[in-house]
């Protein structure tokens, strides 16, 4: 069973239309009856759903979308707000912006789950390289307990 907390959230992020963009939304899918923890859809427009996330009052939000940090399409990295500002890793909108925000409002941990993507275009599909590792991660978060140990160690810190 996963970490329950009402001060955590998951918030995936994406757009279906865009290839690979959707990755966080498949994640999410995967994920949402398998937790009791809030999964937060904010599409391509996760600053509509701020409202939402700050009335939660999370301790921890952890958003899920495609991030371009350089490796190979399909892998996974998980980075923290601090590092997602240090690194010189590229999301697509304003992440940087809107983690700041929700840091702010909240004084939540924040983590970001990011997807290597390969496809981005316009009417694509999701590549299967991303999908079977959104796939992977969703089973691994499930299975494994994994998202309560990596919550249980962000509250630790």
């Amino acid at each position: 069973m996963v970490y329950q907390s009402e001060n955590v959230v998951i918030v995936v992020m994406g757009n279906e239309l865009r290839g690979d963009d959707s990755a966080g939304l498949l994640f999410g899918n995967l994920i949402r009856k398998h937790t009791s923890i809030p999964v937060i859809s904010g599409g391509d427009a996760p600053e509509n759903v701020t409202g939402y996330i700050v009335k939660k009052c999370p301790d921890i939000i952890l958003l899920v979308d495609a991030m371009d940090f350089g490796g190979i399409p399909g892998e996974m990295s998980m980075v923290s707000s601090e590092k997602l500002r240090k690194d010189s890793i590229s999301t697509h909108g304003s992440l940087r912006l809107f983690v700041d925000y929700l840091e702010k409002m909240t004084g939540a941990r924040i983590l970001v789950l990011g997807f290597q993507p390969k496809n981005l275009g316009l009417g694509e599909k999701i590549s299967p390289e991303v999908a079977e590792c959104v796939r992977k991660t969703a089973r691994n978060f499930k299975s494994s307990d994994r998202l309560s140990q990596i919550l249980k160690s962000l509250r630790e810190e």
